[in-house]
């Protein structure tokens, strides 16, 4: 499935507005309770998927003015403690920062230059500024499904599931050759492939992201 760089930040604009949604029906002690990720309350989720904005939002503005940024300033250390910090926050402040910083990331990507576009990222493999809007559908929809509020597998956009799925599994070739894909619906194949196994007993494999 082929898609333009605006059909990928149209995606993520509307991925976007379902997580705000989605993040500001959380109550302060819904908020506190675990998620779906071990010992990350939903708070922790929330605050991540905040703070992965303003990353990527750094690596926009690095491809803009032409001078490589840091994902993450102060390296893993310095992610960990500001989810951690931010992670029991009131459910309405951890909503106001997701909403501000998740649409000043969607802003920023509309931005981008058509010029730019083949820019390197510093991620964790090599990627380009085409693939930043790439990067935060991902995030914003596997980690809906991490927030354990009702959001899973089956109600990923199917061209989200269409797009993810023909790349995680050409991936899967590279990374596990010898590994069977076992026979489920997209959705929970897709699921599979990213560490969220639909159910027991799957094959398993090495950590996402490939």
């Amino acid at each position: 499935m082929t898609k333009t760089y605006a059909d990928l930040v149209a995606a993520v604009r509307e991925s976007d507005a379902k997580a705000q949604v989605l993040i500001g029906e959380l109550t302060d002690s819904r908020a506190r309770e675990p998620s779906a990720l071990p010992g990350w309350s939903r708070g922790h989720v929330v605050t991540h998927l905040s703070r992965n904005a303003d990353a990527l939002n750094r690596f926009v503005i690095g491809v803009n003015s032409g001078e490589p940024a840091e994902m993450y300033p102060g390296g893993p250390p310095a992610r960990t403690a500001a989810i951690e910090e931010g992670a029991d926050r009131p459910a309405s402040l951890l909503a106001a920062d997701y909403r501000f910083s998740g649409s000043r990331l969607v802003q920023a990507l509309a931005e981008v230059p058509a010029d730019r576009l083949d820019t390197p990222v510093n991620w964790r493999k090599p990627v380009t500024a085409h693939d930043l809007p790439i990067l935060r559908w991902n995030e914003i929809e596997i980690h809906l499904t991490d927030l354990d509020v009702g959001y899973t597998c089956h109600d990923w956009p199917p061209e989200y599931v269409e797009f993810t799925l023909a790349r995680q599994l050409g991936a899967l070739e590279a990374a596990a050759p010898n590994v069977a894909v076992p026979s489920l619906s997209d959705a929970e194949t897709l699921a599979w492939l990213i560490g969220r196994p639909p159910r027991p007993g799957l094959p398993k494999l090495p950590a996402w992201p490939y």
